[in-house]
């Protein structure tokens, strides 16, 4: 995975063939396809490598944490800078778009969104939430975060993606049923492809 992720950096997805791979890590070709049977999988791995240690962090540091200062540090984890964001910005400026959404599409599935769902219930036990509609609810989250993710992508100047971060901010507040001032995200410094 790590000879993979230093060629998609350096020569881009398109270019990086599995021979390349497999060179560069030290091993046969029949050895790539024993672990991975195409070079999307070895995309895909990558970016499972990325979130589920994303998640292991965040479970020990949040653990005891109330809802909203968890969503918070969700959040905050996101858009830290990490391997994957090089390799998804390869993954949109080579047009490789499905790709891009099914493998990020995966990690919110498997792995963010049974996060999520527990910091949403624990916020309507709280009462620092009110989420009647769970499903709709994840679903409109990342939505809203995907136009701060493309801000980022797609480099927009400074003054516009903290606008589209507070725009953001104000959204997830009507979609979580979280008090006006009672949440706040902070991506300042995170503009960062």
């Amino acid at each position: 995975m790590n000879a993979a992720l230093d060629l998609f950096r350096s020569v881009g997805y398109q270019k990086t063939m599995i021979i390349d791979i497999t060179k560069k890590a030290g091993a046969a070709k029949g050895t790539f396809y024993h672990y991975y049977p195409s070079k999307e999988a070895i995309v895909q791995a990558i970016c499972n490598r990325w979130a589920t240690e994303m998640a292991a962090s965040f479970k020990l540091e949040s653990n005891r944490c109330k809802a909203l200062p968890k969503l918070e540090l969700f959040i905050e984890r996101l858009f830290l800078p990490k391997e994957p964001n090089i390799l998804f910005k390869s993954l949109w400026a080579e047009e490789h778009l499905n790709l891009y959404y099914k493998t990020w599409r995966l990690l919110v599935e498997d792995i963010f969104n049974p996060l999520l769902a527990e910091i949403i219930q624990q916020g309507n036990q709280e009462g620092s939430m009110h989420v009647a509609c769970q499903q709709q609810a994840l679903a409109f989250f990342w939505s809203t975060l995907a136009c701060v993710w493309e801000a980022i992508l797609f480099q927009d100047p400074p003054d516009i993606f903290a606008s589209k971060a507070k725009m953001a901010q104000s959204l997830l507040v009507h979609i979580l049923g979280i008090e006006e001032d009672a949440f706040e995200i902070s991506l300042t410094g995170y503009w960062i492809v």
